[in-house]
């Protein structure tokens, strides 16, 4: 794993060497700079494959073609031997198998790398330099174009080190408020853009395309159970294998739910060393006993951490600077607190990501599905007056939950319905905070590819945009922090081409969510793991805003000038009083306001 960061269209080597230092973090084992008539290419290295000779940036045998990779290939020893009758390899690495490939196919390379990466290959003769970002942006990448220059990062953090103006992004603060995190190309910094997901893009003659290389399809089969549980069974020993694969030891994050300890059972056996895993629990919000109960099953040695109000604080100040654009997702915490202990044992780490958004394993997908089946007039004209009847506050903070339900029912696109329901604030307490009126922030984002299935439409939103745009990339930088890899067996290309095959009810059925991957770790996992209902990585927020923790979040909202900027002054001032008061009905939602305004802190003052 590593950070990679560079430019085309000046010669600036002094720009270059402050970019790659800011990313220093990421790769801490090695370094190394390209500088070519305009065209600059920065690497840092956590070694994990290949430790003695991956140096990068590599090229090919010629010096005519430069890359520079972060991620890992896990079908690089497959290629490799497809391409070794007509190249020379110096390496024994997967980032020569990625130059190779490009010398042969320079536009579909890409499709045929099994992996998550991100990576820039700047070619020589061509004077082009690409871009391009696994299928489901498992690694970061964004680019600014400034000045007839294209600039690119790992890290915002590191464009900012270069010619990139330092703007704030007033329609992205939006979407951050709405969402706790920035939907579509954009990013907090309005002339920096996220590289999308399955995407390629080309930068030539001083112009940019962009291409998409992949996306998930609906084809829906007809399948019995039992070979459907064979089938992800195989798929799933595959991913885990696959995964395992380092020069290094890896370890696991447990949580005791039943992605993450489904992802221990099935990449325990395989490691012939000692396995470490690891777990987080507050004072007030824990698992720690149901993953310490997989932990013995499954013979791991196992490590417990405690988190303290303290340490909190500390670490969102961290996080602010680490993560480039607002925390507002509290759970970014587990993660990089996670990532702190695990790197005293391990490099690379197991995460239980991915099994929600392809088996359906969060309650607003039965809840957003039944309004569906039920909005006909007749019914809508039922219960839209007894809800407002049980909250008759509509338009008051206090009823906010009844407000996000009735606007769920209101709405009959099932693509909309989701995004709404998977909101921090609602569009009425946007409105509210803000000052701005109809403001619609549903139509921003990934939207699917003519699925038909409302349960496959509401994973495709999931999987692209809270998934891709928020919580992969919380994992990456939270990990990366600390110098840790993540790899994801359950978000694994192909199991997840086979998720979309299958009905609707395999995934959810009944009340029972992820019921078919249920069944297939049934021989795995503990009947009490299999059978426990979601948790979720919980964050206790509510109990934060009363002690320590509130009084640094008042503090920071009350002072922060963006905040101030961007709200209803009259609004903020009562809701700054609640906090204050330490009589706040919605914690989560005055939390974005504290990230905010952190990041601001962090980044512009």
């Amino acid at each position: 794993m590593c950070g990679i960061c560079g430019f085309m269209g000046i010669e600036d080597a002094a720009i270059l060497r402050r970019m790659n230092d800011s990313l220093v973090h990421r790769g801490p084992d090695d370094s190394g700079t390209f500088v070519d008539a305009g065209v600059g290419l920065g690497h840092r290295r956590l070694s994990i494959i290949d430790l003695g000779t991956g140096h990068q940036p590599m090229s090919n045998e010629e010096g005519t073609i430069w890359i520079v990779f972060n991620g890992e290939i896990y079908n690089y020893r497959e290629l490799r031997k497809e391409l070794l009758p007509r190249h020379r390899f110096a390496t024994s690495s997967d980032t020569e198998v990625i130059v190779h490939l490009y010398e042969e196919d320079p536009v579909h390379f890409a499709e045929r790398l099994d992996g998550m990466f991100a990576l820039a290959i700047y070619d020589q003769g061509r004077k082009r330099l690409t871009l391009a970002r696994d299928p489901f942006g498992k690694k970061p990448l964004y680019y600014a174009l400034h000045e007839g220059s294209l600039y690119f990062a790992s890290e915002i953090k590191a464009l900012l080190q270069a010619e990139v103006p330092k703007k704030v992004n007033r329609e992205s603060l939006l979407s951050f408020l709405g969402y706790q995190y920035t939907r579509g190309l954009s990013t907090m910094f309005h002339s920096i853009e996220k590289l999308p997901a399955s995407h390629i893009l080309v930068f030539e003659s001083g112009k940019v395309s962009l291409r998409q290389y992949w996306d998930l399809r609906e084809d829906i089969k007809d399948v019995s159970e039992t070979e459907a549980v064979e089938n992800i069974r195989k798929l799933l020993d595959a991913s885990a294998k696959k995964r395992m694969v380092a020069d290094v030891h890896i370890g696991a994050y447990l949580s005791g739910g039943i992605d993450s300890s489904g992802v221990v059972a099935l990449s325990r056996p395989i490691a012939d060393y000692e396995f470490h895993t690891f777990s987080l629990g507050f004072s007030t919000v824990s698992e720690l006993p149901y993953a310490k109960m997989v932990a013995d099953h499954l013979g791991t040695d196992h490590h417990e951490i405690i988190v303290d109000d303290g340490k909190v604080v500390q670490a969102m100040d961290q996080m602010a600077y680490h993560h480039d654009e607002p925390v507002g997702d509290a759970a970014i915490l587990n993660n990089y607190l996670l990532s702190h202990e695990a790197r005293k044992y391990v490099k690379v780490v197991l995460a239980g990501d991915g099994g929600d958004e392809l088996f359906a394993g969060y309650d607003n997908y039965a809840r957003c599905k039944y309004v569906h089946k039920v909005r006909s007039k007749a019914v809508l004209g039922r219960i839209l007056p007894w809800l407002a009847h049980q909250f008759p506050g509509r338009g008051d903070l206090r009823r906010d939950w009844a407000e996000k339900e009735l606007t769920m029912l209101e709405e009959g696109d099932i693509d909309r319905r989701l995004s709404l329901s998977t909101r921090e604030m609602s569009p009425r307490e946007l409105s509210w905070i803000t000052g701005q009126k109809d403001l619609d922030l549903e139509s921003v984002g990934w939207r699917h590819p003519g699925f038909h299935s409302d349960l496959n439409i509401m994973l495709y939103n999931d999987c692209r945009n809270r998934m891709g745009e928020n919580y992969l990339m919380k994992t990456d930088k939270a990990n990366m922090a600390n110098s840790v890899e993540v790899r994801l067996p359950l978000l694994d290309r192909y199991l997840a081409e086979y998720a979309f095959t299958l009905p609707s009810k395999m995934k959810l059925q009944g009340g029972t969510e992820k019921y078919i991957l249920r069944q297939a770790l049934r021989d795995r996992l503990p009947q009490s793991i299999l059978e426990r209902k979601k948790m979720g990585f919980s964050t206790p927020v509510s109990d934060w805003m009363r002690g320590e923790i509130g009084e640094a979040a008042v503090g920071k909202v009350a002072g922060s000038e963006l905040i101030r900027s961007c709200t209803d002054p009259s609004n903020l001032r009562k809701w700054v009083a609640q906090a204050e008061a330490r009589k706040l009905r919605r914690p989560r939602a005055f939390w974005n306001l504290y990230a905010l305004a952190l990041w601001h802190e962090t980044y512009f003052l």
